[in-house]
């Protein structure tokens, strides 16, 4: 029996040396000439672009301190969109409430400002070791 031949090789897989170097480059600024001169592929009407996916933003976990009617009156907010069929989370009050905020003009958000008041953080109790 003869022996197996070795598989061939094309030679259009494997470019000159001519190919690798400058005639390479022109052969590419050739192609790229010709592409942009040709009108671009028509997507057909049947097909749909898949929807870009939304880049998910990053968050902080950060610890604020709320007086407890005003933590109370979150509650009562959140029950009342319950009522309305929506499910909201505390953190979307809390940012609703951040955006109508940056809403506001200077003498709007000053005024709301005043009225809210500072809230004094508390000492924490020292451990006695």
């Amino acid at each position: 029996m003869p022996a197996a031949k070795p598989p061939a090789t094309s030679r259009a897989l494997v470019p000159t040396a001519a190919e690798s170097g400058i005639a390479g480059k022109s052969r590419r600024v050739r192609l790229a000439k010709v592409l942009a001169t040709r009108p671009a592929a028509r997507i057909p009407d049947m097909v749909t672009p898949l929807p870009t996916k939304a880049k998910q933003r990053k968050s902080t976990s950060k610890r604020y301190k709320l007086p407890d009617d005003e933590n109370a009156q979150l509650g009562a907010l959140k029950q009342r969109l319950q009522a309305l069929d929506t499910d909201v989370k505390k953190s979307q009050l809390l940012r609703a409430g951040l955006a109508l905020l940056v809403a506001m003009n200077d003498a709007q958000l000053t005024q709301a400002m005043a009225a809210v008041g500072v809230v004094k953080a508390e000492c924490q109790p020292q451990r006695v070791s």
